[in-house]
This record gives structure tokens, sequence and C-alpha cells, in this order.
């Protein structure tokens, strides 16, 4: 059984790195900790993996050191000595575990390359699952901090918290400058400005002597640059000039632009600070309401790693140094056509038109996430200068491509050992999906929510799905369980080795049967009920999952229909993985259990489970979901790989069917498609018919439709390995579509066309 380390998916995450220094004193209390990594001025190699939603000071985020390799770190790189510094560490390792084990090391830096220990952390000074505070006093010469973990044992991790950084006591004259609140050190810039071409503004500033005992001398002030003329110092009206101890003085800055767009220019201030004597900033005036748009775009976008469920882009940087790049995204085989506003300051997961905003920052290396298998995505990149409402993108002719994600990762000799004619083909297949990479419940969040499930939406936030109501619940990162849980789709309640959680086993934890539900009016509705399909009028609803009774008069419990396939395969999965494993010596038989207690005195329906296998066959999301899984746990769910291993399975008893029955009923052990064909649900918009059939390698599809839209066309082979897959567009009325671009063996298959809910399952056979 191959293992695979989920953690190598996270290193093709690159950290956020920044170059600014940080002004004093400075806090993170990581509250703001998102995808796109630490708030601004500080630096990590935590992707976005690393935060206890709730582990933090008063319950708010905490970031979490929990990966062997690399080492991980969060650094922050001051403009001017450090003084007293404190910071918050808690423990955390496994149930009824109670001495942390490893190595917390703080460190300083003169340059950001040689590093010193400040101070060490071991067994005993971590609290478990209790917040300590700590505090550490740098070097007056060190303008580099970091805290890192670098002896890690497996199973123990840190959270970092509230981290606040004083400033050194100055006593010599020191010159710091603010606009507005707003420190803007020296080589770095202000924030944009602007006025009407032709119309004088005032843009003010601040200088302030930090020292406490010298007085802080200003000899000079002078603008320089492109547009200096634009730029003139009202205030200090008479130079040179001083700044007492403690004290400031107003610096007041005339801008009349003579031309619209960008006005730059540099302003220099000459001092007798002893080690800033010129501080320079960068001025960022805009003459009328827009920043001056860039005159050339970014070139040469690539792809790579691609996968069915993330991909990483490249591109190279426009002449010119343009202030950023926005980058939308659409699923689709025609390229974008959406264009952005000027003036408009886009967030992730705004949409333009029918696109979706990504990124927007100076990045030119993207990860791509809410990939799906087989689908194919489109990316449009416009260059822009200024920020906010200066904001003004290149609109003409972006920088465009596109890539399909993988239909599949299973490995081609995935299940070439297994023989479904051989008695032992069930434990044969239980061996091959079974031990696996266990990863703790409480990680559920950090690693399937925020790196596969979670999507982006308005306003920089995120959304999931409940998988059985598809209530759609919007959050601002970091994610908390409260509203939305893990729902173990194989009962807790159900598991004959129950209880499972404490300490946790694999199959308590096993993330091919969690999924994100709604706590209250879902997963509670469905508490231990078995899932079935519901006749009469249901006890209760909500949204698109209710409860009720069964054609038997037993109450089960009915989810929406895009989820019924899925939690069918979860659960037989689980079934499957587990069974006659060990607890305690004892050898567990997992069969579905009947009755599941003595207030539910009856079980789950096997038939139910087959039946829903095959009207709701593995989609573009569940076959990536089962890849993303395989990366993270080192296991696949057979029955989503192949379909048809449902048919040898009696999960009633745990038994393997030498010779399953076929039929399109539900009174036997297996339900498979027809010859004449498979229907999902009942199709109201279309019809079609394969011809020839038998065919030696191309066919017509005849599709009557009543609507124009996109269909999938997807063909499996007998073991429902994903053998070939397209989107096509269909047209209102008769389609008369040539496939000739298939490359498959003599054999049968089955041709699978859906649109949105509908899907018709057709043989073909090839000779």
């Amino acid at each position: 059984m191959k293992k695979i380390n989920f953690f190598a998916l996270l290193l093709g995450f690159s950290a956020m790195g920044i170059n600014a220094q940080t002004a004093l004193p400075a806090s993170c209390d990581f509250n703001t900790f998102a995808a796109s990594g630490l708030p601004a001025n500080w630096t990590t190699n935590i992707t976005s993996t690393g935060v206890y939603a709730t582990g933090g000071v008063g319950g708010t985020p905490a970031i979490k050191f929990a990966l062997i390799t690399p080492l991980q770190y969060v650094q922050v790189n001051t403009a001017d000595a450090m003084g007293i510094t404190s910071y918050v560490l808690k423990g955390y390792a496994g149930s009824g575990i109670t001495n942390w084990q490893g190595g917390f090391f703080v460190e300083e830096s003169v340059n950001g390359t040689t590093w010193t220990t400040l101070a060490t952390y071991t067994n005993t000074q971590i609290v478990m699952n209790a917040l300590t505070t700590f505090t550490a006093a740098p070097n007056s010469n060190s303008r580099y901090l970091r805290w890192i973990h670098t002896n890690k044992i497996s199973g123990f991790n840190i959270a970092l918290d509230d981290v606040n950084i004083t400033a050194a006591p100055v006593t010599a004259q020191e010159i710091n400058v603010k606009q507005g609140l707003t420190t803007v050190l020296s080589g770095g810039s202000s924030s944009y400005f602007n006025s009407a071409v032709g119309t004088p503004t005032n843009v003010n500033f601040t200088i302030q002597n930090l020292g406490t005992l010298n007085t802080l001398s200003i000899t000079s002030i002078a603008i320089s640059g492109p547009n200096a003329s634009d730029f003139s110092v009202s205030a200090p009206s008479i130079l040179p000039t001083t700044v007492g101890t403690a004290t400031s003085i107003p610096l007041t800055l005339s801008f009349n632009p003579t031309a619209a767009g960008t006005r730059s220019a540099t302003l220099t201030i000459n001092s007798n600070d002893l080690d800033e004597s010129a501080y320079v900033i960068s001025l960022k005036g805009i003459g009328g309401l827009y920043a001056t748009s860039p005159l050339t775009q970014p070139t040469s976008l690539t792809f790579s790693n691609i996968k069915s469920y993330r991909a990483n882009a490249n591109f190279v940087s426009a002449t010119g140094s343009p202030s950023g790049y926005l980058v939308l995204k659409k699923q689709g085989v025609s390229p974008i056509s959406d264009v952005p506003v000027d003036g408009v300051s886009y967030q992730v997961g705004d949409a333009v038109g029918s696109s979706k905003v990504i990124y927007s920052s100076t990045t030119t290396t993207l990860g791509l996430s809410n990939i799906y298998a087989g689908l194919k995505y489109q990316l449009a990149i416009f260059s822009y200068n200024g920020s906010g409402a200066f904001t003004n993108y290149n609109q003409t002719a972006p920088l465009t491509g596109n890539f399909t994600a993988l239909s599949t990762m299973q490995p081609a000799l995935e299940y070439a050992t297994l023989n479904v004619t051989n008695t032992n083909f069930l434990s044969s297949l239980t061996a091959q999906i079974y031990p696996h990479t266990s990863v703790f419940y409480g990680n559920y969040d950090e690693t399937m929510i925020k790196l596969f499930t979670a999507r982006d939406t308005t306003a920089g936030q995120k959304v999931v799905t409940c998988v059985y109501s598809s209530e759609n619940y919007v959050y601002t990162e970091p994610f908390t369980f409260s509203y939305i849980t893990r729902e173990h789709s194989y009962c807790h309640n159900w598991m004959p080795s129950n209880p499972a959680d404490s300490p946790e086993r694999p199959e308590y934890n096993d993330q091919h049967h969690l999924f994100p539900t709604q706590q209250t009016d879902a997963n509670a509705a469905r508490s231990n009920y078995p899932m079935g399909e519901i006749v009469g009028v249901p006890t209760s609803t909500y949204l698109a999952c209710k409860g009720g009774n069964d054609i038997n008069g037993n109450h089960v419990f009915e989810p929406r229909s895009q989820q019924k396939g899925d939690f069918a395969r979860a659960v037989m999965y689980m079934a499957t993985a587990y069974n006659g494993q060990l607890k305690s010596s004892v050898v567990m038989d997992w069969k579905l259990r009947n009755p599941i207690s003595t207030s539910i005195a009856y079980g789950q329906d096997q038939n139910i489970l087959k039946k829903w296998h095959y009207q709701d066959p593995p989609d573009a999301f569940e076959i990536s979901r089962n890849d993303f899984l395989d990366s993270l746990q080192g296991n696949r769910n057979p029955f989503i790989d192949s379909v048809r291993y449902a048919c040898y399975i009696d999960f009633s008893n745990m038994t393997y069917i030498a010779n399953p029955t076929y039929t399109t009923g539900i009174g036997t052990p297996c339900y498979v498609a027809s010859s004449v064909g498979l229907y999902e649900s009942t199709p109201l918009n279309f019809e079609y018919i394969l011809a020839p059939n038998p065919t030696s390698g191309e066919f017509y599809l005849m599709i009557e439709a009543n609507v124009a839209e996109t269909f999938q066309l997807t063909i499996t082979d007998l073991s429902g390995r994903n053998m070939y897959r397209k989107n096509i567009n269909v047209a209102n009325g008769f389609n008369n579509l040539k496939i000739n671009d298939l490359d498959l063996a003599s054999g049968v298959y089955f041709v699978n066309l859906n649109y949105k809910n509908e899907k018709i399952t057709r043989k073909l056979i090839i000779e």
C-alpha cells in the first residue's frame, strides 16, 4: 500500500514574503491570518493550514506550527531597535497527552541571514492546551526577529498568538515621518493622494523626534524626480528648523498636478539623525481621478503542476513595473471577455461579469484552487496602476490562457492486483485501502475545508456548502466550526468501535466520510437515522433535505440529490476499509448495523446505497475530492474509481458476492444501468442516441434538446475508470455531433451525458 505524504502538497504554495520594514511599536494577533499569508509587513512559510481558529487569546485565532518539514517560522523585520517583546504560546497534542514534546525557539538577527537564539522553549516551558505569556529582550543591533519550530516531534503542535514588540528606548535624536496616523519609513512610499489638474491641494505629514534627550535639526527639505514641479513645501516655511525631544512639527506639501494620471516625485528630509540623515519618501500623487494606466500587459502565461484539484500559473511581469495585476478566472471553453472597471479595488472572490477575481497583487506565481476534474479553466490578467479608488486598469488585450484539469489522478495500476472473480476480492480490497495516514479529526478545517472545500466569494470572503441541504455558509477567514460542523456519513454511533474518539481512531477521523453540514437543521435532523427515500409528506424539511417515513414506515433522512451517490460511496468505503480491523484484540465486523439502536429498530438499507451509487455517479467534484484525499491520507475510495466494485459486496453482512445480479430494480444486491439507458433524474430537456453502435472507434451523438447549453460528456470503462471527458455545446433542437477523437481499446464502455442534474447513461461497444 502506497503512502503519500500530504505535506508535499503544501510545499507547492509559496510563502508570502515582504520587503518592507515594520515601524515600532508593532504587534500581530493573527486574527486576520488567511490564505494570502500574515498581515502586511510580516512574513512566514506557513500556508493557509496554519491557524487554530479559536486557539488564541480571547478565543480568537492563533497561528499554528504543525509540520516537520520545512521548519516553520514567523518573521518580522523592524526599522529600528526592538525593546521588550511579548508573545503567547500554547502546546497541542492528541487526547489524553499531558506533556508537550519538542523544541521552539525565538531567534534574532542583524541582517536576516545569520541568526542567534534569543529564547528556547522545551517540554517543561510549553503548557498543554493553556495560553502562557513569555517575554524577551532583543539585542539593540538586531532588526530581525523570528519564532521557529526547529525540533518538531510528530503529533505535537504549537500555537503562537498576540506578539507585541515595543520600541527600544531612544535618547539620541531620531526622525520619524507620518502621513496621518501611518508611519512612512525611509525608503518607503506615501499613500496615494489626488487633486484636479491645475488645482492645488495640501498633503499633510508630521515630522517626529523620537529622541528623549537631543534636539532633531532639520537642515533642508528637497523635492526631486520626474514631476517635482507639481510639488512644493508649504510648511515648515523656514529652514533650517528644529524638532524638540519627543515632539513633532507639521510637514505640509502643496500638490498642484499639471497633467492627469500618476505624478511622481521624491521627498528628501536632511537632518542630524545619526543613522537616517537623509530620510527619503516616494510621493504618489494623482492628477484627476485615476493613476496613469500601464502601457503594457504581462506576457508568457504558463501552467504547471496541473492536478485534478489544483494547478499553478506563472507569467512574466509587464514592462514599466505596474502597481499590480488583477487575475480573473472562470470555468468554460470560451476565453474571458470580462473587463474590470477603473476606480474599483476588487477583492478575491468578487465577480467581474461571469468571471471571478482570484488575485490582485504584484505576484507573478499563482496557486489556483477550486479546480475540478476534467474541466477547462480560463484566466485573464490585467496590469494596473494605483490603488483603491485611484486604480487604473489596462483594459486592452489582457494576457489570457487556459488549461484543463486532469480527469483523474488514479494511478493506472492502482487496482491491478484485484480480481472481482476471486473469492478473496473483499479482503484484498480492504488491504488496498487500509492502513493509511491518519489525520486528526480536529484538523478537518485546516485540511479539507481550507485546501479543497471552501470557495472564494465576494468581498474577500469564503463559502462552504452544506452537503445535505445545499445551504451556502459565507464567512470571513478563519473558518470555525459552529454553524457548520463535520458530519460522519457512517455515524459514530453505527461504528463497532464506538467510542472511537478518545483517543481518536482512524475510522473516527477518516476524511473520506467527513462532510460539512449545517448543524441545527440538517446534521441534528439526520442524527443517527439511516438514509432513505421518503414517501408521502415529510415530517421535517430544511432547504433540499428532509426527514420522514420510507416505504416501510421507518423514519429516514433524505439528503439533497447531489449528495446521495457521494454518501453511498462514503459509507461503502468505510465498511470496506475497516471491516476485520482490531480493537482491543477483537475483530470488528463493519456490516451495516441492523437494528441501529434500541430506539431505531431497523438499519441502513444497502439497496438504497447501491441505487444512489448508480443513479448519482461520481462527478468532477467527487473525483477531485478523491484525488485530494489520496494526497492527504494516502488512500482512495475504490467505489469512486471503479463503480462496479459495489456489485460484488453484500454490505448487510460484509461478504463477497460471486455472481451479482444486474438489474434496474432495487430488490437485488446490485443496481446498474441497463443497455437501454439509466436516467439520473427524469430528463426534461434532452434525449439522445448513439450511432453506429457497435462502432470501430467513432460515432455520432444525436441529441434532441430544448435548451442551448454546455453539456458534459464522459465515457467510463466497465470498472468505472474515466476514459474520456469533454464539454460539448448543445443547440436548442436536433444536434448531430461527431465524436472522433477517442483512443479506446475494443470493449464495452458507458457513455454518460449530463446537463445540470439530468444524466442519461448508455452502453457503447467498440469493436
